[in-house]
């Protein structure tokens, strides 16, 4: 068991030297590519750098392990690391696996190396394994794969967070992007003082698997802390990254009519209330010498990001997160917010959207769906649930407040059965993100033993 364990960090290894944030897959699919060739395997790669690989044995029924190849790919404030064309550094700390000073990506480089070490591996089996660009930004992957190239009518995703678990219904997710006026004029007297000031040290997440761990919003921290000010009008207010982060830092340039002295005050004061809450919290504030402009609307903005409800909206009977939305990248120098809504209720999400763009009409802001991603449901009386819980006795049955690729996927291919499986991967989307390595060794076994033991003979 070990040696496949090894196996999987061995391919794990290799492809966090390649750069991958979501966008950017054309290293992974050369890398895919030769993997095929160089063990005689058939394959199928298109022009959204998606790539198939076949392991066929007419004697077994086809099941496909899914995979995306993107990942978010952050760093630590100051680091020099170049995400465009520097590898991830990987960093071993007892049986945690996590980077030096940037993401991981375990979600879902972990997920692709699992595939990889079954596929080169004798286990029996008869694979369609499948690995998807652009999962993390647009699914184009996903939406644009020709599914023509599958028979098979069972998938197991590798995209999920928590060992021994099957999840079984994802939420999904939609893109509301909420445009804005950016014109500015002068500052409205001489007697304003203009503040740099920047809320960091937040640790961000992913914004359905930690939606509901009180990470906090930087946006929204920012505009509490502008509130104990007088007279704040906005100059730039700029952070945050995709639809699916939760933001962590926060950089506005402001005016206000209060001293020096009385800012740092309530700079300090609003610190030490808000480190009870959020013990990493950072706030650098320095004086701007150079001179300002204020945007026109910046009312409507503070007011808008002040009145916007962050974090979990709604939860079901057994506690489960079912509605959420997540302010994640603002940008007043180009007019834009990005709002991720997560549901696995569609009548909640039409809900949402309407209050929305009530919200926006009221502040004078134009705000629409952008892009919206399907949920999933594992089929009833499903045969390959069933046959995973044998394989896996410990696991348990769960829903997840994630938005994945196999939706689209059951969307596409009729009568698809879909669970996900995976090892603990804590603080996806950011630099705390780490793989548990036990837990690792556990998903490789269960998926030895399930091939091994029950996967269906014809």
């Amino acid at each position: 068991m070990n040696n496949l364990k090894t196996a999987v960090l061995d391919f794990f290894r290799q492809i966090s030297a390649i750069p991958r944030q979501s966008g950017e897959e054309k290293g992974m699919q050369n890398y895919l590519v030769n993997f095929a060739k160089s063990r005689h395997l058939p394959y199928y790669h298109d022009q959204y750098n998606n790539v198939i690989i076949y392991k066929k044995n007419a004697d077994y029924e086809p099941i496909i392990l899914q995979a995306h190849t993107d990942m978010v790919y952050v760093k630590t404030p100051g680091s020099r690391h170049n995400l465009h064309h520097d590898g991830i550094k990987l960093v071993v700390d007892g049986n945690w696996l996590h980077a030096e000073d940037t993401s991981l990506g375990a979600d879902d480089g972990i997920g692709v190396a699992l595939i990889l070490a079954i596929l080169d591996t004798d286990i029996p089996c008869n694979l369609e394994a499948v690995f998807t660009a652009c999962e993390e930004t647009t699914m184009q992957g996903a939406y644009q794969l020709d599914v023509a190239k599958l028979k098979a009518k069972k998938l197991i995703c590798l995209d999920g967070f928590e060992n021994n678990a099957i999840v079984v219904s994802s939420a999904s997710f939609t893109d509301f992007l909420v445009n804005f006026d950016t014109r500015c004029r002068p500052l409205p007297g001489a007697n304003y003082y203009s503040y740099r000031v920047i809320i960091s040290g937040l640790f961000g997440g992913h914004s359905g698997f930690d939606i509901d761990k009180q990470r906090g919003n930087s946006h929204q921290l920012a505009i509490d802390f502008l509130q104990g000010l007088p007279n704040v009008v906005l100059s730039k207010l700029v952070g945050g990254y995709q639809f699916n982060v939760i933001p962590a830092k926060t950089e506005v340039i402001f005016a206000t009519t209060a001293d020096e002295k009385s800012v740092k005050e309530q700079s300090d004061v609003f610190l030490h209330k808000q480190q009870e809450l959020y013990p990493s919290l950072k706030i650098t504030l320095e004086k701007v010498t150079e001179p300002v402009e204020i945007l026109e609307y910046s009312a409507n903005i503070l007011q808008f990001i002040s009145e916007f409800t962050h974090g979990v909206l709604l939860k079901d009977e057994q506690n489960h997160v079912i509605l959420s939305q997540n302010l994640s990248e603002v940008d007043t120098t180009v007019g834009i917010m990005k709002i991720g809504i997560r549901s696995n209720v569609n009548a909640e999400t039409n809900a949402t959207v309407k209050k929305l763009q009530a919200l926006c009409q009221e502040y004078g802001m134009k705000g629409e769906i952008s892009d919206t991603q399907p949920g999933f449901n594992t089929l009833l009386n499903s045969t390959l649930l069933s046959d995973l819980q044998r394989a896996n006795p410990m696991a348990k049955v769960i829903k997840m407040h994630i938005a994945v690729e196999c939706g689209i996927f059951q969307s596409r291919i009729p009568n698809l059965d879909t669970v996900i499986i995976s090892p603990t991967i804590l603080n996806a989307h950011s630099p705390q993100e780490r793989l548990d390595l036990n837990s690792l060794e556990n998903t490789a076994n269960w998926l030895k033993v399930f091939f091994s033991n029950f996967s269906v003979k014809y």
